[in-house]
């Protein structure tokens, strides 16, 4: 006998057996090893399919599994609900679509005096323009493109209308029976290569290990989808690199054309839409959040932050009140140009009292030393190499091989490294998924949720960089990682080495340009850099001759808080064009300029839309001395300074509405028009009560009708919804034109022709038709047609035209525009 193991004793035969037993098993496991996979494959997919038959998924189970889902979509989501903080998002209402021969609405006044901007839409927002909300646009049985910069709000708003539709909210007939489904863009992405488009979208939901375990989830989502009852939400398109952005682009045309019944929303950045133009979806932008938005937050926070210990006195109540009050009145001043997600990232380290400053560096890097207290400088260094290799590799997502990949290329004494290269990235990811930095693609990829966030830790990360990754990156076309990164760019690395590079910029748009302004925040004040700055900003705004550009440059000059801006505007308000004039008076009020009011009231003495632009400036700065002119004009202007008095004063509770109150009993009937108007903005009991009166008493039928109309609207709701459109060769109006023409008729061959012909030939509605249509079959040859349009009398073709060319025009088209160059002093 030989001992083989202590305390087990083998003969030799019986040895030998037992190695030939085992060699034989080897042999026939790898023999058959493809054959034993299958097998167990399907025993695993009959035990599974035996489970779900037995338990069919009901949809109020997957309600209430997809309400808890989504309370969580929110940045603070470990210490409430959404519903308890979150302030009801709104989308900004596009201007109105022409059709000719159709009974049309007109826009709003101060639509037609700002413009619209899915891009820019903080003025928008701050001056109050209609809104309307995601569910009522929903309700239109329109696919929407929600638009928005990382952080203005989206994730949120499709949480809402969800939350909405789940909880039977909804009191429009035809959500009634809707079910929504939630999927990541990134989610999508992963799928491809694949050409089952329905499998697509339901392995790419089920990613998701929440709806993963979803008993028979495949059935209950081809049956919601089968019974036309599915609404798809698609987040995070965002998040996409160009490249990435169109692939899932083309993955929603083919949805849509596939299943034309199902619904489809998808949240994306005017960063790069490339093919999303093509897709049936109306653009909407997502309203960011105005003075009285962040208000409204600070409020639900302070309530939800605690409250005094029982018992307490009266006089302890009143002084903590007070306390609670100037604290929110300071942290809203000086978060006025934050996004939300700055803004929630600075109250909350305000309530947490660890807040550094007031600027939106200082709120993320609160919020990044309190959830990565944990990890050492080192680590969180490695974090930021993370963001800025997926970044310079322009990477929308990453596995952990391209994270050893990118870390193996730097020097062994870096300082983002321990000794042991992998010790930081393993620990740095763990903590990064659990604070919701970063989130899982599949097995092993991950991606950066928060472009803001990401943008924040690879401009940090640029500051150990060389002078060839940081060109590479600005020369990089524009997506919401790169938008996020030069936004901090200036806060952490020096900008005279790029910013000529920049500034001198002969795009149409001024695409790099604009790039540059959001430097301007984090600027020396009076650095050499910052003066270049402002005289190219201030040029622009001087002698651009599009309307829509000079807009753009307004808002980012109105945003970046430079001391300055005031003075700039005082200055821009004593040109001669009315353009300049008008977007230098919404730049004065959005920053309450109070050494601007004597000119804004001389400017009210101008033509329309200056002198409109002027009123709306006054009632946002709301000094004595500006409601003194307000009130003036409501009494004694014309009928549309009237009108934007009454709407300006609507706009302000404790002066403007007394002076409505009062309004409304005056004997003028001028002024009681104007007042209704006023009071289509005030969504109050109060306010409705007066309109539900003076639509029956009133004895004047002007007014009398206005308030019906008015009162309407609040009973049915915003009428400027966005509308499902009818594929061109289809529109009534066109194969008008096309008769009264003598044209070819109307087909899809010849659809494209006829339109670019109705831009030359067309009356005004039909050239407004027209351009809605050319977004989605734009090719580079159309762009000598919109140029044209430029140059046309009617300011509302000249805005739609530029606002076309920026759907869909290359960043980075170049044109000399001298032929219309703007008068000035």
């Amino acid at each position: 006998m030989t001992r083989f193991i202590p305390k087990i004793f083998l003969d030799f035969p019986s040895f030998w057996a037992g190695v030939f037993l085992a060699a034989l098993i080897i042999f026939l496991f790898f023999r058959y090893r493809s054959k034993l996979t299958n097998l167990f494959s399907r025993s695993t997919k009959q035990v599974r399919s035996f489970r779900d038959n037995l338990s069919v998924t009901s949809k109020t189970e997957y309600n209430q599994i997809l309400y808890k889902y989504v309370q969580g979509k929110h940045l603070i989501s470990d210490i409430s609900p959404l519903e308890c903080v979150q302030v009801p998002p709104k989308c900004i209402a596009p201007s109105p679509s022409a059709i000719p021969g159709e009974e049309t609405i007109d826009p709003s006044l101060l639509q037609q005096t700002l413009g619209y901007d899915p891009a820019y839409p903080e003025f928008s927002s701050e001056y109050y323009t209609p809104t309307f909300t995601l569910l009522e646009a929903l309700s239109n049985n329109v696919n929407i493109c929600l638009l928005g910069f990382p952080g203005t709000g989206k994730t949120v708003a499709i949480a809402d209308c969800i939350t909405s539709l789940v909880t039977g909210k909804s009191t429009y007939p035809s959500l009634t029976n809707k079910v929504a489904f939630i999927v990541e863009a990134q989610h999508i992405l992963h799928q491809f290569p694949g050409s089952d488009i329905l499998l697509i979208l339901l392995t790419a939901i089920q990613t998701n290990p929440v709806f993963s375990t979803i008993p028979n989830f495949p059935k209950f989502l081809t049956s919601t989808i089968n019974n036309d009852d599915a609404i798809i939400f698609i987040d995070g398109l965002d998040l996409l690199t160009q490249i990435d952005t169109n692939r899932v682009s083309n993955y929603i045309i083919a949805l849509c054309k596939k299943i034309p019944s199902l619904q489809v929303v998808a949240a994306a950045s005017p960063s790069f839409l490339g093919n999303l133009n093509k897709a049936p979806l109306e653009p909407v932008s997502i309203a960011p959040w105005n003075q009285k938005d962040k208000s409204i937050f600070l409020k639900k926070l302070s309530e939800l932050h605690g409250k005094l210990p029982a018992p307490f006195s009266n006089d302890e109540i009143n002084k903590a009140s007070e306390f609670i009050e100037i604290r929110n009145s300071l942290i809203t001043s000086s978060g006025r140009n934050l996004t939300p997600l700055e803004f929630t990232l600075l109250s909350l380290s305000a309530y947490s009292k660890d807040l550094i400053g007031s600027s939106a560096i200082d709120a993320i890097e609160t919020y990044l030393n309190r959830i990565l207290r944990s990890l050492s400088q080192n680590t969180i260094r490695t974090l930021e190499n993370i963001a800025l290799h997926a970044l310079d590799q322009e990477k929308s997502s990453f596995t952990k091989r391209d994270i050893n990949s990118w870390l193996s290329n730097l020097d062994i004494s870096s300082p983002e490294l321990s000794d042991d290269k992998t010790s930081p990235v393993n620990k740095g990811i763990q903590i990064a998924l659990y604070s919701k930095l970063l989130q899982k693609t599949g097995p092993d990829g991950y991606f950066f949720p928060h472009p803001t966030i990401a943008g924040f830790l690879a401009a940090r990360g640029l500051r150990r960089s060389n002078d060839q990754v940081i060109q590479r990156i600005l020369n990089q076309p524009d997506w919401s990682l790169v938008h996020e990164t030069m936004r901090f760019f200036s806060a952490f690395n020096p900008v005279q080495p790029y910013l000529d590079q920049l500034v001198s910029d002969s795009s149409l748009l001024k695409v790099r340009l604009m790039r540059a302004c959001s430097w301007l925040p984090y600027l020396k004040v009076s650095s050499p850099e910052e003066q270049n700055l402002l005289r190219s900003i201030t040029k622009e705004i001087y002698t651009n001759p599009i309307y829509f550009v000079k807009l753009r440059f307004t808002i980012a000059l109105a945003r970046s808080g430079n001391p300055n801006t005031g003075t700039i505007f005082r200055h821009l308000l004593k040109t001669d064009n009315t353009d300049t004039k008008r977007a230098a008076a919404f730049g004065a009020g959005y920053v309450q300029d109070l050494a601007s009011v004597p000119l804004l009231i001389d400017q009210m003495r101008d033509s329309f839309p200056a002198s409109v632009s002027a009123s709306y400036a006054l009632g946002k700065i709301a000094s004595p001395k500006a409601l003194e002119a307000i009130a003036d004009e409501l009494l004694h202007g014309n009928e549309l300074l009237r009108r934007a008095a009454a709407e300006s004063l609507a706009q302000n509770r404790s002066e403007g509405h007394p002076a409505l109150r009062e309004g409304i009993a005056m004997d003028d009937l001028l002024v009681r028009y104007a007042v209704v108007h006023g009071l289509s903005l005030i969504n109050e009991s109060w306010a409705i009560d007066i309109l539900d009166k003076l639509r029956i008493d009133e004895n004047e039928w002007v007014v009398r009708d206005l308030a019906q109309h008015v009162f309407e609207v609040f009973e049915t709701g915003s009428p400027y919804l966005p509308t499902p459109q009818l594929p061109v060769y289809k529109s009534a109006w066109l194969h008008t034109f096309t008769e009264q023409h003598n044209l070819a008729a109307v087909s899809p061959k010849t659809a494209l022709d006829l339109l670019l012909t109705a831009l030359e030939k067309g009356t005004g509605e039909q050239k407004q038709a027209s351009l809605s249509h050319i977004r989605r079959l734009f090719i580079p040859d159309h762009i000598p047609s919109l140029l044209k349009l430029l140059d046309d009398p009617d300011p509302v073709i000249t805005q739609q035209a530029a606002l076309t060319l920026w759907f869909c025009l290359p960043p980075d088209y170049k044109i000399s525009l001298s032929h219309k160059e703007t008068r000035t002093n």
